[in-house]
């Protein structure tokens, strides 16, 4: 993850979570390769990292990419840094994120938009 990712993480959380005590950040994409939001999460809020491979940070791993195993309007606070890039159908994400949080749910989303389409680990 860029440093600048790790920065508007940060920022994210300094300026919508704060107040969100007991809240559990939900990480869609979470598998640490070389940082992770879990980084920058304030010590008040829990975390569950959901990725597609297992790996550093991750928790929960989705058996299909574009089907999140959580009810409709369940989560109070979703993230997802540095990974639609990585998605073949990151609108089918998206709208899965949409489904599971709650209406007065909070939602980061970083996208590079900048450079070319790239994979990891190929």
């Amino acid at each position: 993850m860029h440093h600048s990712a790790l920065n508007f993480g940060k920022l994210f959380f300094d300026t919508y979570c704060a107040n969100l005590q007991g809240a559990t950040v939900h990480d869609v994409g979470a598998q640490n390769v070389n940082g992770s939001l879990k980084d920058v999460l304030p010590s008040h809020l829990g975390y569950v990292g959901v990725d597609f491979v297992a790996g550093n940070g991750v928790d929960i791993v989705l058996e299909d990419p574009y089907q999140l195993p959580f009810a409709d309007e369940s989560l109070d606070v979703l993230v997802c840094s540095s990974c639609f890039e990585h998605s073949q159908f990151f609108w089918l994400v998206f709208l899965e994120m949409l489904r599971v949080l709650k209406p007065q749910g909070v939602l980061y989303l970083n996208v590079p938009s900048n450079g070319s389409v790239h994979r990891y680990p190929v």
